[in-house]
């Protein structure tokens, strides 16, 4: 097994373009890499990177990593930015955030994104209730020019290509609201959450692979190699960019195969009415 020291892993964060002010999002599998030298147990490894990153980052930059409630949709737990937990799948470092004192969470439950630094109130505050839309996390993201950083993982995990695929709007998600509560601060916010969704019949299956392999083609995406395993990143802008061309002229770019869609059923529904011809004058 690769051994790493801090230094070593700074500066391959250094080597992708991070530096002092960055806003970073960022998706991780920590153990994808190995254990960093001299961390002897599971907080002293969260402890290395958090560390790391604050130190390549500066007193001015930004970090963010997903922060997703799945328990609100599937069971319809209420959501609380300040005490519901991080589902497990997201990994240990996204949790670890979301208990650092300072933090934001932003609301919508199933693309929370929690954020800590100097732009932490602009990506994750206000009530928005919005999932992918110009009000949310996501859109902050892109307009504030953050960099996306996947740590031990690759581009499938890429959330942000829902953002895209809504400004498209391609057919295979829908708006779905939600009725179960959100709290801020121990105070109900007003409204229903709306997330994009995928709808579950037409055997609809991502495989982002050939978006990362696009990126990388472009020049817009990097990687550094780091104990066991990769550090991706790419541009929020120029993701977005690439994937906007790409949906245009394939909106199930980012999936495996086009969506099964069934004739007469939403989307694929066909006429919504029925035209009267009118007699034809007998005179």
């Amino acid at each position: 097994m690769l051994s790493f020291n801090a230094e070593k892993f700074e500066q391959g964060l250094r080597d992708l373009g991070i530096q002092h002010g960055d806003l970073i999002f960022l998706h991780s599998d920590l153990m994808a890499l190995g254990v960093p030298h001299n961390a002897q147990n599971r907080q002293e490894i969260l402890l290395f990177y958090w560390d790391a990153f604050q130190k390549v980052l500066g007193p001015t930059g930004t970090l963010a990593v997903p922060a997703y409630f799945y328990e609100y949709a599937r069971f319809g737990e209420p959501f609380d930015t300040e005490i519901s937990p991080v589902s497990k799948s997201l990994g240990a470092f996204s949790a670890y955030v979301c208990t650092i004192p300072g933090r934001v969470r932003s609301c919508n439950p199933l693309q929370s994104i929690v954020s800590f630094g100097h732009k932490a109130e602009e990506i994750s505050g206000g009530d928005s209730l919005s999932g992918y839309g110009v009000n949310s996390p996501w859109h902050r993201l892109r307009q504030q020019k953050g960099k996306i950083v996947f740590l031990g993982v690759n581009m499938e995990v890429m959330t942000y290509v829902h953002y895209i695929e809504q400004l498209v709007g391609v057919p295979h998600l829908y708006f779905k609201v939600f009725d179960f509560s959100v709290y801020r601060n121990g105070k109900l916010i007003p409204g229903n959450p709306v997330s994009a969704v995928r709808y579950l019949d037409y055997q609809i299956e991502y495989c982002l692979k050939p978006f990362e392999e696009l990126l990388f083609k472009k020049g817009h995406a990097k990687s550094v190699n780091i104990g066991n395993g990769k550090i991706l990143l790419v541009g929020a802008e120029e993701a977005y960019q690439e994937g906007i061309k790409a949906l245009e002229k394939n909106p199930y770019f980012f999936l495996k195969n086009p969506p099964k869609f069934l004739p007469g059923k939403i989307p694929y529904d066909g006429a919504t009415g029925t035209k009267t011809i009118p007699a034809k004058n007998m005179h």
